[in-house]
């Protein structure tokens, strides 16, 4: 669900998702920091009203020098080695100097623990869609309880009560970027193919697969053979890449089991998704999709990027995300398109936030870490350059504030992809204080601020601050993640018949231990709720 908080998470600084989700309170979702502030400092200059000057840049050989993990999902453009140099001379600054290392978005959890348990020196690691629980449990992260205190003062200040999603059994691990807490989710269809047909979308309705599949059965027929449907994110459990229904995952993953929010915002009754009448459901559909050619032959296995299938021009469209930036997202695909929804925005706790920038016990300097972290709240031209490239070459100043700050940006080409440097996720900072990207207008974080501040505390999940110890299940979880990531793409993408498939998935899931797994973690939701 949180694949965004891909493309998100997953996807443009534009086009992303900002899949980056934090906890929220029982009463209403946060905003962590407005938007609309004035903001007096100069272009590049470090966002604070400390009047004491900087102190003079560090020399070389007195730099730290650290590792910090750069998620892209694979195009290093020859760009790259000038914005890492870029950056360096701004963390000068602090006496450090980075080596961005590049690294799957997904795989960058797993790339991270097996350099720790070897030994090897990493700095700055990201969690994106998974816990922190076992990173912990594994004593693979440092607490940041003191070095927050003293080295990340302007992520405390900007994170605010977005940081309660990065605590685990009552202590910081995680340093989160800002933006929004809620979800909300959609379907995305070319307008040309639709404009085509004759079809009518009413944008206010929120749309079933029922409905749907009357579109798909309409634009199928007329466009043949090899055109598509939608494209599954088979390198993600979650259905529809979270469309399908709004559920919450309280571990941070499936295996730990979910609160059906589809059924009740108020019931805490733990279920295996898998098990339920409404995965089932789901399972036959994509199978019956897979079955009138709505989806790929090789929807379950194939490895392209998403944005790549859908720009190739033989789908019809997927299913995205349906907040304020979607729509100027979703047309920076190679058409334009209509996006409807199908999931209406609610605030889930999906077992903390989305994504994390975590400091390994093999950091060089922790405290060092933290405060490179920190810099890129501190200095948002920072934030800016690490996520946008340099001006000039990947992309120009449309529109600048009246302190001379750049609030409307654009891509110097139509596919970001072929740019010298280009950074598709929003990892970095406070991504209320990025400029908006065209085609999106300037007052975009105002939006979000509005979009989030209309959602009633009745879709807010009941489990919000609640955090899952996982430490006597972790074996458990690990057996149970495993399971899942074999059987769901195939699931996803139509491959298999549910009506054997399916009865072995949830016994493979059983034998892996899930039902211990729900069953402690609705042992400590239910003490956690007697208590508050």
């Amino acid at each position: 669900m949180k694949t965004r908080k891909i493309a998100a998470l997953l996807i443009v600084a534009v086009f992303l998702f900002a899949f980056v989700a934090a906890c929220g309170s029982d009463d209403s979702p946060p905003v962590t920091t407005d938007p609309t502030a004035p903001i007096v400092e100069d272009p590049g200059t470090p966002n604070t009203s400390d009047p004491t000057p900087p102190p003079p840049p560090v020399a070389d050989e007195d730099l730290v020098e650290l590792i910090w993990q750069w998620p892209n999902p694979g195009n290093i453009g020859p760009g790259f080695q000038d914005v890492e140099d870029a950056f360096n001379e701004m963390l000068r600054e602090i006496g450090v100097k980075v080596h961005l290392e590049p690294v799957g978005l997904i795989e960058a959890q797993a790339d991270a623990m097996r350099r720790v348990a070897a030994g090897e020196q990493i700095d700055i690691m990201l969690t994106a869609f998974s816990p922190i629980g076992p990173l912990v449990d594994a004593g693979l992260i440092l607490p940041l309880d003191d070095l927050i205190d003293t080295y990340g003062r302007d992520i405390k200040e900007q994170a605010g009560p977005g940081l309660m999603g990065s605590y685990y059994a009552g202590s910081l691990y995680g340093l989160p970027p800002v933006f929004k807490n809620s979800e909300a989710y959609g379907y995305a269809m070319r307008k040309d193919i639709i404009d085509k047909y004759g079809i009518t979308i009413d944008l206010n309705k929120v749309y079933t697969l029922d409905d749907l599949e009357e579109i798909f059965a309409i634009v199928k027929e007329g466009e043949g053979d090899n055109f598509y449907m939608t494209i599954p994110w088979n390198s993600e459990p979650p259905p529809l890449n979270g469309a399908l229904q709004p559920y919450d995952r309280l571990a941070g993953n499936f295996a730990g089991g979910v609160l059906m929010l589809n059924r009740s915002f108020s019931d805490l009754t733990i279920h295996n998704f898998f098990a339920t009448e409404e995965y089932a459901d789901y399972a036959q559909r994509m199978y019956n999709w897979a079955q009138r050619g709505y989806l790929s032959p090789d929807a379950a296995i194939t490895s392209e990027f998403p944005d790549t299938l859908l720009r190739g021009g033989n789908y019809l469209g997927m299913f995205y995300w349906a907040d304020p930036s979607s729509m100027f997202e979703i047309d920076t695909k190679g058409f334009e398109f209509y996006l409807v929804s199908t999931v209406p925005a609610f605030v889930p706790h999906d077992g903390g936030n989305a994504v994390d920038w975590n400091i390994p016990v093999t950091s060089v300097n922790p405290a060092k870490a933290v405060e490179a972290v920190n810099y890129i709240y501190k200095n948002h031209a920072a934030t800016w350059l690490i996520q946008f490239g340099l001006e000039g070459v990947t992309h120009e100043v449309l529109q600048r504030g009246a302190d001379g700050r750049p609030v409307l940006i654009k891509y110097l080409a139509d596919d970001p992809d072929t740019l010298p440097y280009f950074q598709p996720y929003g990892l970095y900072g406070n991504r209320l204080e990025w400029p908006a990207m065209d085609p999106s207008p300037v007052e975009l974080n105002q939006m979000f601020k509005d979009f989030e501040n209309a959602i009633p505390a009745s879709r807010n999940s009941p489990a919000l601050g609640y955090s899952f110890v996982a430490t006597d299940v972790a074996a458990e979880i690990a057996a149970v993640n495993a399971v899942i990531e074999q059987y769901t793409p195939s699931f996803n993408g139509g491959a298999v018949n549910p009506s054997s498939m399916l009865p072995e998935f949830i016994r493979a899931l059983e034998g892996a231990g899930i039902d211990r797994i729900i069953a402690e973690n609705q042992r400590q939701l239910d003490a956690w709720a007697a208590s508050r």
